[in-house]
């Protein structure tokens, strides 16, 4: 059809839980920002799907920063991750399931974290494409997050 033009839309209702992301696709839109809109789509997703999913993230994360060797490089990935050994892993992620079935889901969710606090990103991110992409425009959280004026 003539006039018509492409969109990304992904809406998510669930509880308190909302969000609308939408991105109008015309004649001149690039790829890398079609790229951002899904990737900001994926972030969202993947963050959410952790909470439902019922592990205490909380306790992933601080395990996840104290195994973590900060620099990234591909050596310190590789000692990361050669330095750790599955029953302590697993002593340290069973704290964060209300049930031992939900094991295999803080392992995925640690596995992620660790990526990220070496210096890795597991998946695009908007951050990764605005760097690559320095007039791209990677929305901002609403709500005022800055200082405080006096």
């Amino acid at each position: 059809m003539e006039g018509m033009q492409d969109e990304i839309v992904f809406t998510a209702r669930n509880k308190d839980w909302m969000v609308v992301k939408k991105f109008l696709v015309v004649e001149n839109t690039k790829p890398e920002e079609v790229s951002l809109a899904l990737a900001s789509i994926d972030k969202t997703l993947v963050r959410k799907s952790y909470e439902y999913a019922g592990i205490k993230a909380d306790v992933v994360e601080a395990y996840a920063m104290t195994v973590a060797k900060k620099g990234r490089t591909f050596s310190n990935l590789s000692a990361v991750f050669g330095s750790l050994q599955p029953g302590v892993v697993k002593a340290a992620l069973l704290p964060a399931c209300p049930t031992p079935e939900l094991y295999p889901i803080a392992e995925s969710y640690f596995v992620k974290k660790l990526l990220e606090e070496v210096g890795f990103d597991p998946c695009l991110e908007p951050e990764t494409l605005a760097k690559v992409y320095p007039h791209l425009k990677v929305p901002k959280p609403r709500g005022n997050f800055g200082k405080k004026k006096k």
